[in-house]
């Protein structure tokens, strides 16, 4: 999966400090259900083999999806790497600080639903 970092300095500031990046609807999201997922290196830091997700595992799943939602620089890499209905599944099960848990269900009521 190939990545371009962002030019807007967003991938500089620590996930922490930035606004989670929540896509306009979740339509948008086009990643894939099953296989494997390879997050982009800043979201995970260290040998390759720690970025890789294996999405027919749940737990791995879980936590693949709760780094994307944590870490993402910006849209396009959610919108890449996430799918609106493993999302839709998971939402309830997902440990994710109160601002990322907010801005989405904010943004996307059905989720809190």
């Amino acid at each position: 999966m190939s990545y371009v970092a962002a030019r807007d300095g967003r991938r500089r500031r620590r996930a922490a400090d930035r606004a989670p990046a929540v896509p306009a609807q979740l339509a948008d999201l086009h990643g894939h259900s099953v296989g494997l997922l390879e997050v982009p290196h800043h979201m995970i830091t260290g040998h390759r083999s720690r970025r890789r997700f294996d999405l027919n595992d749940p737990a791995e799943q879980r936590s693949a999806y709760q780094t994307v939602l944590c870490q993402a620089a910006d849209c396009c890499e959610v919108n890449g790497l996430l799918n609106p209905s493993v999302l839709r599944r998971l939402w309830r099960s997902l440990h994710l600080p109160d601002r990322v848990r907010d801005a989405w269900e904010s943004r996307h009521p059905a989720l809190a639903a």
